[in-house]
């Protein structure tokens, strides 16, 4: 499966670094590990879980806190539809723990981004710009 099949993400230039790129690459190891012990691929994803890697990644580039976003237990802002917020709970309650063994660097800084006390709510700054 490719990429080519859904729509581009936009502001996807976010996710080349700091903490979004790190928030994408933690999610998308997460999404692999789970997709491997559940669905066993043949290479890759099975759909469901490239659709859902492929919704994370839009959710994360259109974050309004960009570099200051909390940990998503901690976010004050549930970005994700019904459906996908269950299937995405699912996928880190089952390999969070799990993380620790196959990436425990990027686990670690994930761990330590949620002890950081989520920022206020940004106000949309699309409204004020038309004032």
């Amino acid at each position: 499966m490719s990429q080519e099949k859904f729509d581009p993400i936009p502001h996807a230039e976010r996710l080349q670094s700091g903490v979004l790129k790190e928030e994408a690459d933690m999610i998308e190891a997460m999404i692999r590990a789970y997709c491997q012990k559940h669905h066993h691929p043949q290479d890759g994803l099975c759909e469901d879980c490239e659709a859902l890697l492929h919704y994370a990644k839009k959710r994360l580039a259109c974050c309004p806190f960009r570099e200051n976003k909390p940990t998503c237990a901690k976010c004050t802002i549930h970005c994700y539809r019904a459906q996908e917020r269950d299937a995405i709970r699912t996928v880190m309650r089952t390999m969070g723990p799990k993380m620790l063994f196959t990436h425990p660097i990027m686990t670690c800084h994930h761990f330590l981004r949620s002890f950081k006390t989520p920022p206020a709510k940004p106000r949309n700054t699309r409204n004020e710009k038309k004032k």
